[in-house]
């Protein structure tokens, strides 16, 4: 293995289990400490690799984030048809719901952040890529004349929204069924 390609492994590693972690205890109970031992490393590890914890939880939304998106993306582009690609909307947003609690830790980092212009902006252009993204995905196939960066954040809010991982009924689902027939031609 060459030295890049330890590091870049070293680094996968770190986000890996940060996101383990992040998603488990959430944002201000994850120590810099509990993801380096997570990861088989020192902090001196998280360091190399990220000037901080906030850096590190950004790069666990853009990478894993990301990740699901495009598979998202990619079962889309080939569905046959709108009833198809509803369905994978509707089933995406049951497992985002599902997921644990990734909607309150990316509250509880706001809460935190708030006032730190460079990391809210830096999350910002992080979800108004992954709306853009998924809003250019579905806008053509679905027929939708809206932007695809208010469809992708819609889509994007009805899938995540913090209320869908504790209540059970209205589901994420059922929201998201609601959202596309509204949306019907």
């Amino acid at each position: 293995m060459t030295r890049k390609q330890a590091a870049q492994r070293t680094r996968d590693r770190l986000i890996e289990a940060a996101e383990t972690l992040f998603g488990a205890r959430g944002y201000n109970a994850t120590s810099l400490d509990a993801i380096a031992a997570e990861a088989g490393y020192t902090k001196g590890a998280v360091y190399a690799n990220f000037p901080g914890k906030e850096a590190l939880f950004l790069a666990v939304l853009e990478t894993h984030g990301g990740s699901d998106l495009l598979q998202l993306v990619d079962a889309i582009a080939a569905a046959p048809g709108r009833d198809e690609i509803e369905e994978l909307l509707i089933d995406w947003a049951g497992a985002r719901a599902e997921s644990g609690s990734w909607p309150l830790t990316l509250i509880e980092f706001v809460r935190q952040k708030r006032d730190d212009a460079e990391t809210i902006a830096q999350l910002t252009e992080i979800l108004h890529r992954n709306w853009r993204t998924l809003g250019e995905a579905v806008v053509g196939p679905l027929n939708l004349t809206e932007s695809p960066l208010l469809i992708g954040a819609a889509l994007f809010e009805t899938a995540y929204a913090p209320a869908m991982s504790i209540v059970s009924n209205p589901s994420a689902r059922d929201l998201m069924r609601l959202f596309l027939r509204s949306h019907r031609s």
